[in-house]
Parts: C-alpha cells; sequence; structure tokens
C-alpha cells in the first residue's frame, strides 16, 4: 500500500515538471517581438553598470543588478555601440549593447518587462576657469538661455572633462567651463574630432534641446555636428 502511494506521488512529480518544463519552452518559442534572451556565462560591475557576457560571446550592459551566472535572461531595447571604450574597465569592446529592460523570466505578451536603473553617468565638477572672450558662449549662459540658443550656431570653450571615440559614429565630448547655471555646469558635444581629457579646446557647433538616444541617455542641451577650432593642453 506504502509503495503505491510512493509510486502515486513520484508519478504526480514527474508529471507536473513535465508541464511546467513545457510550459516554460511553449513561453520561449512564442517570446514577443523584439525580446531576446542570453545565457549568462560571466558578469561584472563597473561604473554603476553590470556587464554581462552571454552566449556567442554577446556583450550586455546594464544599470548595476544581481545577475547570475549560469542563469538565462530576457531583454528588449538594446542599444549597439560600437568600439566601445570603458574607462573604468580600461577596455575596449567591439560591439557592446546597452539595455533598458531585463528580466530573469519568460515575458507573456501582457507583462511589463522589468525596467532597469540605467542612467547616464552624472558630471562630475572639476576646478577649471576659462576667460570670457567675444564669440564665446559660457556654459551657464547657454543653460540659462537654452530656448534661444536652440538651433542656432554657437561656440564654446573649455576643458575636457570626458571623451568617448566612435560611439553610434560619432565623438562625444565633455567640457566644462567653471561657470555653472542651476546645477548645469557640464555641456556634452558630438563631433568627428579626435580630443585628449585635460585639453582646452574652442568648439562651433549647433545647439539641440530634449535629445533622446535611447538607453537613459537623454540631454536637455546638446551641441552637434562641431568642430574643433584650436585646442590646448592645460
Amino acid at each position: 500500500m506504502k509503495r503505491s502511494i510512493l509510486l502515486m506521488i513520484l508519478g504526480l512529480a514527474i508529471f507536473s515538471f513535465a508541464c511546467q518544463s513545457k510550459k516554460t519552452e511553449n513561453q520561449e518559442a512564442t517570446l514577443p517581438l523584439g525580446v531576446s534572451k542570453v545565457l549568462v556565462k560571466e558578469t561584472f560591475n563597473a561604473g554603476g553598470y553590470t556587464y554581462i557576457n552571454g552566449n556567442n560571446d554577446l556583450w550586455l550592459a546594464v544599470g548595476q543588478r544581481p545577475i547570475e551566472v549560469g542563469k538565462a535572461y530576457y531583454y528588449k531595447g538594446a542599444l549597439e555601440m560600437k568600439n566601445f571604450h570603458s574607462k573604468e574597465l580600461n577596455r575596449d569592446f567591439p560591439v557592446i549593447y546597452f539595455l533598458n529592460t531585463i528580466s530573469d523570466t519568460p515575458i507573456e505578451n501582457n507583462m511589463p518587462m522589468q525596467a532597469s536603473s540605467m542612467k547616464k553617468q552624472k558630471a562630475k565638477r572639476i576646478e577649471v576657469s576659462i576667460e570670457k572672450t567675444k564669440g564665446i558662449t559660457s556654459i551657464s549662459e547657454l543653460f540659462s538661455k537654452k530656448d534661444e540658443f536652440s538651433g542656432k550656431q554657437i561656440s564654446v570653450k573649455g576643458k575636457v572633462t570626458k571623451f568617448n571615440q566612435n560611439i553610434m559614429g560619432k565623438n562625444w565630448i565633455h567640457i566644462q567651463d567653471g561657470s555653472d547655471f542651476e546645477g548645469n555646469f557640464d555641456l556634452t558635444i558630438t563631433c568627428k574630432d579626435v580630443v585628449s581629457i585635460g585639453q582646452i579646446i574652442e568648439v562651433s557647433g549647433t545647439i539641440a534641446l530634449d535629445k533622446d538616444f535611447g538607453a537613459g541617455y537623454t540631454y536637455d542641451v546638446i551641441m552637434e555636428e562641431a568642430k574643433i577650432q584650436n585646442t590646448k593642453r592645460k
């Protein structure tokens, strides 16, 4: 009698496991459009991000959160970045995808994915004082009158605090000139020129407002299609 009960319990357990496995397979086979799966081989944290190395040597980055090696995750909203250099890791990635969303379970069509906390890193203020000359707009003036400058070409001058090369086909420069308007002291610039951190540069470009590049990278004010007029190392 006891043996029959044990066999019945074992049979029910096997049946339940098979049903659950089948359900998971069906969920994975019918992932919503735009949702992908990655099996984690390696993971580490740096600079506010969690880096994930998955199957087929796929590299992902998401706002820092716990990620388990050997576990499958599901994501969407990936922003591809080629030849990405991580200053924190001092490492180059031929291709890496920055994520907006990630989940550790298969997602049904009527279920939202878990949003990550990924945001662009907050700029750190440096000690710098740039003498304002004729034809140069200070960062404080630019932010205080941003609506007036929208769509216009202006010149700015400042010290390079950050430089990332060849992301989305652009080089990305951050400068500061020592001025500030309501906590805005750092200006992001996109261009084709190459500079080094610590250089004093004069740049001319077009001002754009409320730009959203995805993956948490939004800018109230940004200078685009800029050209370096001169450079100086301080």
